[in-house]
């Protein structure tokens, strides 16, 4: 399924389509136009100079869609697709270069799960990486979902990928966007990394022989991989340069081959106890904030599922993006397993 399942981009300087744009506009879609004023910022970028005074025209015609966003009932009026990458990105100047930023552009990420995944996502769209990106999920957001995902109560019952897309798509309607929204399979692994290829997979599936599997595939296909974990109020990051590293173990080699031999050839039936433990263990109880291992042993008792917070999701979009952006621009980030929190790294300027 692709981008334009979900928005439609009309040219209104063809006659077919300014009709269509007019039919909607007649059955009650809203129309948002900001055209002048995008047209005015734009021509204030390309005139540093006159800061604080008329920039000079722009000399050429920057395009115009009007973009379709049909679960909004809502038309936007936008400029072209080259003058809407450079107005939208303009403000990551010189935090990005223009060089990186066409590089950070063009790298294909496939992003496996999206409860994880979406705010890694977003981010990355936010700062105009990945063009063309991959999104898979067969979760839909539920309730309790909503103590850290970002979406509302109108979003209930939405997969999680197409809600990805949409908040994608709502930044950025030029996006290249291909959707599976019934999650992955051992069948659909390769495919789904190698047609076309990806430049880098953000894994961050729940089942574990998923986990697993993608993995021994993207060594194969030599694919790095970056899963970000949440950790209490902190985060895990783990780095897989299976692009760099032709004998890089699973995982970096931290997890145990009692805990692989598990997932692989588990006991029928497992009870969810069991699978919950063997989720722990997949990380590594010595790596774990305390208090959510704690969690762990009340689950089935005091908890019906793992504690995760709003805070440390933001903080693994952050972190995903910050990974992804770094593999993309060839910046030093070797395999390995890394551990952010803020009570271990907010500290008092000195003066």
């Amino acid at each position: 399924m692709g981008n334009h399942s979900f928005v439609t981009l009309f040219n209104p300087k063809n006659a077919s389509d300014a009709r269509k744009i007019q039919t909607l506009r007649q059955a009650g879609y809203s129309f948002i136009d900001t055209y002048a004023e995008q047209r005015a910022e734009l021509a204030e970028i390309r005139d540093p100079q006159a800061v604080g005074k008329p920039p000079q025209a722009l000399l050429e015609d920057p395009g115009e869609r009007v973009v379709l966003y049909p679960w909004r009932r809502t038309l936007v009026r936008i400029v072209g697709p080259e003058s809407y990458q450079e107005l939208r990105t303009n403000r990551n100047r010189d935090l990005l270069t223009a060089s990186e930023q066409e590089r950070f552009a063009s790298f294909h990420i496939g992003f496996a799960g999206l409860n994880v995944g979406n705010p890694g996502a977003v981010c990355v769209a936010l700062e105009g990486g990945s063009r063309q990106m991959k999104l898979t999920d067969l979760d839909a957001l539920s309730l309790t979902n909503l103590n850290r995902f970002r979406a509302g109560l109108p979003d209930l019952g939405v997969n999680k990928a197409t809600l990805t897309a949409r908040q994608i798509l709502e930044v950025d309607p030029y996006y290249k966007l291909e959707l599976r929204d019934d999650g992955l399979r051992g069948d659909t692994v390769s495919s789904f990394l190698c047609e076309p290829k990806l430049n880098l997979l953000v894994e961050e599936m729940d089942a574990l022989p998923l986990k697993i599997a993608v993995r021994n595939e993207a060594k194969r296909q030599r694919i790095p991989v970056i899963m970000v974990t949440g950790n209490g109020e902190g985060v895990l990051l783990d780095v897989e340069r299976y692009d760099e590293e032709d004998d890089l173990e699973l995982l970096n080699g931290l997890m145990e081959p009692r805990v692989l031999k598990s997932i692989m050839q588990p006991p029928t039936p497992m009870p969810p106890r069991d699978k919950v433990a063997l989720a722990r263990d997949f990380m590594g109880v010595s790596y774990l904030d305390k208090r959510l291992v704690d969690s762990f042993e009340k689950f089935g008792t005091e908890l019906v599922g793992i504690p995760q917070l709003a805070e440390s999701s933001f903080m693994r979009g952050a972190a995903l993006c910050y990974a992804a952006k770094a593999i993309a621009l060839g910046r030093p980030l070797p395999s390995g397993r890394y551990a952010f929190s803020f009570n271990e790294h907010l500290r008092p300027v000195k003066f």
